[in-house]
């Protein structure tokens, strides 16, 4: 299997940890990949709203890059690529490629099996992205999403429930005052869960979430690469859950 894959700009730019996460998931169970060179940023909702036009071409030139099916980190640019994907393919009647999230990719790569080394019982309270619960996406269910808390529960890890766990992490939104509101309302149910972590698929929510939450918010590929094996350090996974893990 060979893949393309698309970080996006803020883990590129903020979250190393998870650009290093995917690597190693990615190296760990054979899968080639490579990042096209001159990518540009995929323009969601910010520009898209001021340009459809302006998107769909920022998009168009992507799309010639990717040399294969294309794996993203963040759900907000699954979101942008896969939307302009379709736009153009129904436009210009050409083949496109696919565009998977990475916490779909995982779930088809693992299987119905648990995978993981012999840790288990790290309690996870799952931030779930808003662009993979839009039905017209048809990724999981909007009402009972299940992906990334399958995934977590074949690696080993504990997935806890908690009131509003459906609800927007406040990230995207222009207004500051609302999205502070928001944001400090999702965090005091996480912190109320007995969650050892937040664990979400979308970079926006990690650096909403990071911005005000006690609790480590991680990227499912931090938790997928440290089951897998990967040296904890370099995938970001702070000293508290490893104490944590340790005490087990």
């Amino acid at each position: 299997m060979s893949m393309s894959i698309y970080l996006g700009c803020i883990v590129r730019t903020l979250y190393p940890e998870v650009e290093k996460a995917v690597n190693e998931v990615l190296n760990r169970i054979g899968v080639s990949f490579e990042e096209p060179k001159g990518a540009s940023c995929c323009a969601p909702l910010g520009l898209f709203s001021l340009s459809k036009d302006a998107w769909l071409r920022i998009n168009e030139r992507n799309m010639r890059l990717f040399q294969s099916n294309v794996l993203t980190a963040c759900d907000n640019c699954f979101a942008s690529l896969s939307d302009a994907f379709r736009i153009i393919s129904e436009k210009n009647g050409v083949k496109v490629p696919e565009v998977k999230p990475f916490g779909k990719f995982m779930l088809e790569v693992l299987g119905e099996k648990e995978h993981g080394l012999s840790f288990k019982g790290l309690r996870c309270a799952v931030q779930h992205s808003c662009h993979l619960l839009r039905p017209n996406r048809d990724i999981d269910n909007a009402e009972d999403p299940r992906i990334v808390k399958s995934v977590l529960g074949r690696l080993g890890y504990f997935s806890i429930p908690y009131e509003g766990e459906l609800d927007c992490c406040g990230g995207l939104l222009f207004e500051e005052t609302i999205s502070k509101m928001i944001v400090r309302r999702k965090t005091d149910e996480l912190e109320k869960s007995g969650a050892d972590c937040v664990v979400t698929t979308c970079s926006h929510c990690m650096h909403q979430l990071r911005r005000v939450s006690r609790l480590p918010v991680l990227h499912l590929a931090q938790l997928s690469a440290l089951s897998m094996g990967a040296n904890p350090r370099e995938i970001g996974i702070p000293d508290t859950l490893l104490r944590r893990i340790v005490n087990l």
